[in-house]
């Protein structure tokens, strides 16, 4: 695989991942606010079913019985036509007075039973049956009424619609995040040539920074004193003292940190480890050497001192 695919690759994963995660989370949320937006429609449906029961219960005489009863079943007839109602039942002092389902295959005597007690004021519950999910609400048909009681409405509502569009939502979900994805796929695609160009140039530049700090950091300059660690070079005013390599090795040490002390057996080490049998007395040796080539008087060194006791310092000239 070239680079450039493998880079559309990797950045086109990592866009669905990321779009992934983003989209599923925000589908669950979505999710969750359409189930309470459900659950509350349906709870307005059976309250506003029993409001018109009770109206209608309060229009007509109490004594017209089997006009009531056919009154409230045509009413519970158009109810149960409106989707997502399955059934409706009104149970007036715990005898059922109207009733009508949907229910296809599912049995209905088993879903359609009556209580044998009084039922509470209001209760909402989620029941499955035969592959059918379903909110069983019951509402008191007396408004206000807080104790439990034999006169109430019963509704099945179908849960299939809400999972329907909860579906929907995470199948868009999914969708937006292939495509985000995809997109971004594209765009890295397109944008491998600038990309590496950028990179290339950003390289180039640090390289180039790096050789400028490497030739900086390789010239130690102490006014007219000049020491080129890259030619391996020393010069004087300008000119291009004749010095042996033990000698440079030795001035490139001492002037690397200008007034430290360094022991001869720190010199021989750090200047000439690789080099065998190399004593003290070649140390004395090639400070002399150095002195006769650098100072201006090597009698009285200014340069390169003696500290008696403990080694040699380097102190930069002042010409």
């Amino acid at each position: 695989m070239s680079s450039r695919r493998a880079f559309t690759a990797i950045i086109t994963v990592i866009a669905l991942a990321l779009s992934l995660a983003g989209a599923l989370w925000l589908s669950s949320r979505l999710a969750h606010d359409q189930e309470r937006e459900f659950l509350r429609s349906s709870e307005w449906l059976a309250r506003n079913f029993a409001d018109q029961v009770w109206l209608q219960l309060r229009a007509l005489p109490s004594e017209e019985r089997e006009r009531i009863r056919a009154v409230l079943k045509t009413m519970v007839e158009e109810f149960v036509v409106m989707d997502p109602v399955i059934y409706a039942q009104v149970v007036l002092d715990g005898e059922l007075v109207a009733q009508h389902q949907h229910l296809g295959d599912a049995p209905v005597e088993r879903v359609l039973a009556l209580p044998q007690v009084a039922v509470p004021p209001r209760h909402t519950e989620r029941k499955h049956l035969s592959g059918l999910e379903y909110l069983d609400l019951w509402r008191a048909i007396e408004p206000g009424r807080t104790e439990p009681g034999e006169s109430y409405i019963r509704l099945g509502v179908a849960l299939t619609p809400l999972r329907e569009a909860i579906v929907g939502i995470y199948r868009l979900a999914v969708l937006w995040a292939g495509g985000f994805a995809l997109l971004m796929g594209v765009l890295a695609y397109l944008a491998w040539p600038w990309w590496t160009k950028t990179v290339r140039g950003s390289e180039f530049v640090s390289s180039q920074s790096s050789s400028a700090l490497r030739a900086q950091n390789s010239e130690l300059s102490f006014g007219q004193l000049v020491i080129d660690d890259h030619a391996k070079e020393v010069r004087l005013n300008g000119a291009t003292l004749p010095l042996t390599p033990r000698e440079y090795a030795l001035i490139r040490l001492l002037a690397s940190e200008p007034g430290r002390v360094f022991s001869a057996h720190e010199i021989i080490e750090r200047a000439w480890g690789t080099e065998k049998f190399v004593s003290t007395e070649d140390v004395k040796k090639y400070i002399y050497l150095l002195r006769q080539k650098i100072e201006h008087d090597p009698q009285t060194p200014q340069i390169i001192l003696t500290v008696r006791g403990f080694g040699y310092k380097f102190v930069p000239p002042s010409f």
